[in-house]
């Protein structure tokens, strides 16, 4: 048995590590499979890849807010076009004179580094500049036939010259040149989306040449490597979106500022790189572009040839040791460790920074991220921290870990780890929940999966990313079929009983009996129950009237309606007798309201005969009327009978009374008679006619009977056939009762 447990948990646990080495090393970006050389396939990603990667993420969400917030680097500031800015300049898109205006305060601020999370993509005609050019052709036009202008004209037709040649792009390409701390932003695009700039990607080419990274450093800084752009695992595209020729060319860097998201929409990690066909090259991304102009260093992809793919992007200077961003093993990207939403960076108004309402100390030495976050102009994004979140604050967060050194890795030996613990944990469970109880094996199992999330969590606060889902799904499968492998001989036993005794046991004895085989003995208990009797008036000469075949049918055709009434009503059906049923409630479940069960049940049984009488006219078969009787009382109850064969039934008084008051129904012209003690039990229930004294065979003292007719405001039905004589109550005389002579 131990050994069969442990072979399917050693089973069980290499369909884990191969589920769990087959996603881990399956990049998935929204939902589309990375190819080898990093750009984006166009074929889905399977249903079960998807799903991994959507538990994984949301294990990775809820691993943030357990760790909750934490203060990012204080150099980091945002400025942000927001709701104060749109009432205090318009709505956005500004005009480019308020944006060359908001980075020339910057740079006289001192901000250490600039960069511009806004596409400045199309020019911009202003409407001044544009009367001005009107105003000149108009006045040359009118000068057009005086050789000699005055003086006065010439001055003025000079002045309107000049603003005519004003152009608001001139004037912002003008600001961006003064800044070579400014890094503006660019838009990649994959080879897919070419048709849609196939005007503009020869002109973006030129612009974007002198920005792109070619060449590559070892391991050992300092070192450098000859390597393919080819051969470099990289998030690929075609090109990119620049800005306008006059802006792009005046700017001194250049960086993308595209997000990649998780299968679930969500941002969980940036593409540091992207490598792009057209021009070929690396270009770095905003965030690691600021951080490199912060630090005074150059941006530098890191490539190992063992590995043969980027493992690191390194800023190096002269000033300070190079420090380098890690990137996962399994994809080009880096996991991004947010400190907390939008909120917990340090936001400034860029309406308040173009009036000189912000101190130049808090913008000096600041490396700042200029956005929008107007309701409606910014780019959504879904974090771990907010459901609705400006893209701005996405790039702040990496920002922050790059300042801060505080990066989420997943190295190499994690992967080894989880897989240890998949193997572990399944050998750990195959050999203490086929012996623990129950509670025991409910405890274990979760004690397993609980030990494995505060290993993580902890690892997680030291920015080390552990997975989660498949680790936690092996703990859980594995108990599951542990379990059920558990009780599989039980329920092998359990339906060996059930076929033996499905033959003469009914159902709730059945259920009984596998749930307590030690009950399989012959003896009994005594109980407060009620019995009940049913059968047919005058089965005797119908029986000779019909022949065998269709008396059987017949006989069928009332017996099974009859007992599924039984068995709703909760009774339990003790035997046929012939065309007589007898049942009882009170066992093998206890019932406290078993006489109002068992009188509910006959009720029902005249109301069935008053559907299936019309019936049976109908096709040609006779009519029948029956008598039942019901009585509580005292009984025993159990399996009696022999010791190779026995029967679960009752035994007493209180049964004999019953089978009387059955057939006392024809003596009487009744259909439906009850005991004193059952009539008592449902008295506030019922409506009953009492039909005075009457004397049991084996008994000296008489009983009272009642007709039960009906239940408290329902239609009385007992005594619709025939209506009942009316002895007086009162009357002490009793009335002898015949034992049933078909019996």
């Amino acid at each position: 048995m131990n050994r069969r447990f442990r072979l399917v948990s050693l089973v069980l646990s290499v369909v884990c590590i191969a589920l769990h080495w087959w996603a881990d090393g399956t990049p998935v970006t929204g939902g589309i499979v990375q190819r080898r050389g990093g750009s984006s396939g166009d074929s889905l990603a399977p249903l079960a890849l998807r799903a991994i990667h959507f538990l994984e993420g949301r294990a990775s969400d809820l691993q943030f807010l357990v760790r909750g917030r934490r203060p990012p680097h204080p150099d980091v500031v945002v400025a942000v076009v927001d709701e104060k800015s749109a009432q205090r300049f318009g709505r956005w898109p500004w005009p480019r004179r308020l944006i060359a205006d908001a980075l020339t305060r910057l740079h006289q601020a001192g901000a250490k580094a600039v960069g511009m999370d806004v596409l400045l993509l199309d020019e911009v005609e202003d409407g001044a500049r544009l009367a001005y050019a009107d105003s000149l052709q108009n006045l040359d036009l009118a000068l057009a036939g005086e050789p000699s202008p005055p003086a006065g004209l010439k001055s003025f037709r000079n002045l309107l010259a000049t603003r005519a040649a004003e152009s608001p792009d001139r004037q912002l390409a003008s600001a961006i040149a003064q800044m070579p701390e400014l890094v503006l932003g660019v838009l990649a695009y994959p080879r897919k989306d070419l048709a849609e700039f196939a005007t503009r990607w020869q002109d973006q080419s030129r612009v974007l040449e002198p920005h792109l990274l070619r060449e590559f450093s070892g391991k050992v800084p300092g070192s450098r490597r000859l390597v393919s752009l080819e051969q470099v695992k990289s998030w690929q595209n075609f090109s990119a979106q620049t800005p306008i020729p006059a802006l792009a060319t005046a700017a001194q860097h250049l960086a993308h500022v595209n997000a990649v998201p998780d299968p679930d929409a969500t941002l969980r990690r940036t593409p540091v790189f992207t490598r792009l066909e057209s021009p070929p090259g690396l270009l770095p991304s905003l965030d690691v572009q600021v951080a490199a102009l912060y630090l005074g260093a150059s941006v530098e992809p890191v490539f190992d040839p063992q590995l043969n793919r980027l493992v690191a992007t390194r800023l190096r200077s002269e000033e300070q040791p190079p420090l380098d961003i890690p990137l996962q093993y399994s994809e080009p990207y880096s996991l991004i460790n947010y400190p907390g939403p939008g909120a917990v960076f340090k936001t400034l108004s860029l309406s308040e920074i173009i009036d000189r309402k912000v101190a130049a100390a808090e913008l000096s030495g600041k490396a700042v991220l200029v956005g929008v976050t107007l309701v409606g102009e910014y780019d959504q994004r879904v974090t771990p921290f907010s459901e609705i979140e400006p893209g701005i604050f996405t790039h702040a967060s990496f920002l922050s870990n790059i300042l801060s050194h505080d990066f989420l890795t997943r190295p190499p030996w994690l992967r080894l780890l989880e897989m240890v613990f998949i193997l572990a944990a399944g050998l750990l469970l195959a050999e203490t929940l086929p012996r623990a109880r129950y509670s025991i094996k409910l405890f274990l199992s979760i004690g397993v999966a609980v030990l494995w999330l505060c290993a993580s969590q902890a690892l997680f606060t030291h920015g080390l990313k552990v997975a989660a889902a498949i680790p936690l799904l092996s703990v859980l499968a594995q108990s599951f079929v542990l379990v059920f492998l558990g009780y599989v001989s039980v329920d092998a036993e359990k339906a060996r009983l059930r076929n033996v005794f499905r033959y003469y046991l009914n159902e709730s004895v059945m259920e009984q009996m596998l749930h307590h085989p030690e009950q399989l003995k012959l003896g009994g208990e005594k109980r407060q129950m009620s019995v009940l009797f049913a059968d047919i008036r005058g089965f005797t000469a119908l029986s000779e009237q019909m022949p065998p075949e269709t008396l059987v049918k017949f006989i069928n055709s009332y017996l099974t309606p009859m007992t599924a009434i039984v068995f709703e009503e909760g009774g339990t059906l003790d035997k046929y007798i012939g065309d007589a049923l007898m049942a009882f409630w009170g066992a093998p479940i206890h019932q406290e309201d078993h006489p109002l069960r068992a009188c509910r049940a006959a009720l029902r049984f005249l109301e069935q005969l008053g559907r299936l009488n019309p019936q049976w006219r109908y096709q040609g078969l006779p009519e029948i009327q029956i008598g039942i009787g019901i009585c509580s009382g005292p009984m025993v109850v159990g399996n009696m009978g022999s010791d190779i064969r026995f029967n679960y039934t009752v035994m007493g008084d209180a049964v004999n009374i019953a089978a009387r008051l059955e057939a006392a129904n024809k003596e009487h012209q009744t259909r439906l008679l009850i005991s004193e003690s059952t009539y008592h039990a449902v008295r506030d229930a019922v409506v009953a006619q009492p039909m005075g004294m009457i004397k049991v065979r084996g008994r000296q003292a008489p009983i009272r009977v009642y007709e039960l007719r009906g239940l408290v405001g329902e239609t009385q039905i007992a005594a619709a056939a025939s209506p009942p004589t009316q002895p007086d109550p009162h009357s002490a005389a009793p009335v002898a009762l015949a034992p049933s002579g078909r019996r």
